[in-house]
């Protein structure tokens, strides 16, 4: 464990901490405020099934639905974050290990996920040269029960994005740029509508033979957000 990654621990678990005792339950987190909604409409699985696939410690989205889950595998990759989540997750089963790979060779636990979370918490390439959900997303159709609730993370502002770090988007990589032109099939990846970023995924579910029930997009925060699908199967 290095020093950097036990600083970021804490300050997200005191992030998470303080949200909660401020708002005295009387605010929601996105992903919240979606869940509810979903209930609300009877779209919403009873009993979640849940597979996240970069789990981080926990405290991003998996504490927003633990209450509602009969089941939860989450999958990290780095060692302490890893053990981390498994204190902060305790009904959880915590896979240390690399889900881009387990998604794509069928090494996750199970076949009948109705809630999947795809979070990676930020856009740098991964090993297999992907970038955010791309390489993953038609993969985890192949796991999910014959209805399904997909959260997955998407950047819909980056030139917000670049200016939390003090740049701009000149400075970001431009093969992340290339890639999400090649997702989304649109030229404005840059600062388009969250809600023309949703049509690549209902594609490729269509593709698969899925029927899209409902899509959203959700905002978290001014640059990034979630794509919602509600996702269920042809019948045979």
């Amino acid at each position: 464990m290095d020093i950097r990654s036990f600083l970021y621990v804490k300050k997200q678990k005191l992030s998470r901490y303080l949200s909660l005792k401020l708002s005295r339950n009387r605010t929601f987190t996105a992903m919240q405020l979606m869940l509810k909604t979903l209930e609300t409409n009877q779209m919403l699985p009873q009993k979640l099934i849940a597979l996240e696939l970069f789990g981080f410690i926990g405290t991003s989205t998996t504490m927003d639905y633990q209450d509602l889950a009969e089941y939860i595998e989450m999958w990290e990759l780095n060692p302490y974050y890893a053990a981390e989540a498994k204190k902060n997750i305790s009904k959880a089963t915590v896979v240390c290990g690399n889900s881009i790979k387990a998604i794509k060779e069928g090494e996750v636990l199970r076949k009948d996920y109705n809630f999947i979370v795809i979070d990676p918490n930020s856009a740098s390439t991964f090993d297999d040269g992907s970038y955010e959900s791309f390489g993953v997303f038609n993969h985890t159709l192949k796991y999910i029960a014959d209805e399904a609730v997909i959260f997955v993370t998407i950047y819909s502002n980056l030139k917000k994005y670049a200016s939390l770090y003090g740049n701009s988007v000149k400075d970001l990589d431009p093969k992340w740029i290339n890639a999400r032109k090649e997702f989304f099939q649109m030229e404005n990846v840059i600062d388009g509508r969250g809600i023309d970023y949703l049509k690549a995924f209902e594609k490729i579910i269509i593709d698969h033979k899925m029927n899209v029930i409902f899509s959203q997009f959700l905002n978290r925060n001014e640059c990034v957000g979630f794509g919602v699908f509600v996702i269920k199967k042809n019948k045979a």
